[in-house]
C-alpha cells in the first residue's frame, strides 16, 4: 500500500509539472519594439535578453485591474529567489499617452516594486506595439474618473485632474529569455504556477 501511495504522489507531481511546463512559443504574437521609459531614456525589448519579461498594458488612472495586477506581480517577485528575481523584468506599457508621463509612471510603479519599468510614448507608437501583441483596448470617451492615485499626483499637478477610462486586456504577456511570447498570466493565476513556469523558462 505504501508503494502505491508513493507512486500516486509521484505521478501527481509529474502531472502538475507537465501542465505548468506547457508554454509553447506563440507564433504571430509579439516582436521587438523601442519606447520611452520611466528610466528617463528609451528602451528596447532586446535590452532584456537573458531575462523573462512579464509585460502588461494598462494605465495609472485605472481603478481596479491595473493596481491589482501590479500588486499580484509584486507578490510574485517576493517569492522568487534573488538569483531568479534578478533575471525577471516587469514592463508596464501605458495606453494613456495623454495623461501618463515617464515621471508619472516611475512614481506609480514605485508603489509596487522599484524594479518595475514603465513604458510610454506617442499614441501611434503604443498602438503599433499593442498591435504586435494583439493587445486590445479602447478609450471610453464619455467617461472620466478620479482614482485614489490621481489624488496622490506629483507636486505641482492639479489634484482634481481627471483621466479617461479604458477598457483593456488583462493579460500579462510572458516572454522567454529570447524575447518570444510563451503564454499569458492573469491577476488570478496562482503564484506557485507563475513561479514554476518562470523558473523553467530561466533554465532553457
Amino acid at each position: 500500500m505504501r508503494i502505491r501511495s508513493w507512486v500516486a504522489v509521484i505521478a501527481g507531481l509529474l502531472l502538475s509539472a507537465n501542465l505548468w511546463a506547457a508554454m509553447p512559443i506563440l507564433k504571430g504574437v509579439g516582436g521587438d519594439f523601442s519606447l520611452q521609459s520611466s528610466l528617463g531614456r528609451q528602451v528596447n525589448l532586446t535590452d532584456f535578453r537573458g531575462k523573462v519579461v512579464l509585460m502588461f498594458f494598462g494605465y495609472t488612472n485605472c481603478a481596479d485591474i491595473c493596481p491589482t495586477t501590479m500588486a499580484h506581480m509584486s507578490q510574485l517577485m517576493d517569492r522568487l529567489q534573488p538569483a531568479d528575481r534578478s533575471r525577471v523584468q516587469v514592463l508596464f506599457v501605458s495606453i494613456d499617452s495623454d495623461n501618463d508621463t515617464a515621471t508619472h509612471l516611475n512614481q506609480y510603479l514605485a508603489y509596487f516594486d522599484p524594479s518595475f519599468i514603465g513604458l510610454v510614448d506617442s499614441q501611434d507608437k503604443i498602438d503599433a506595439v499593442a498591435a504586435k501583441y494583439h493587445a486590445e483596448y479602447v478609450k471610453l470617451a464619455d467617461s472620466t474618473v478620479t482614482t485614489v492615485y490621481k489624488k496622490l499626483t506629483l507636486a505641482g499637478e492639479a489634484t482634481d485632474q481627471q483621466g479617461y477610462l479604458f477598457s483593456h486586456t488583462a493579460k500579462i504577456y510572458v516572454m522567454d529569455i529570447s524575447g518570444r511570447v510563451r503564454g499569458y498570466f492573469y491577476m488570478g493565476t496562482p503564484h506557485a504556477e507563475m513561479q514554476s513556469q518562470i523558473e523553467q523558462l530561466l533554465q532553457e
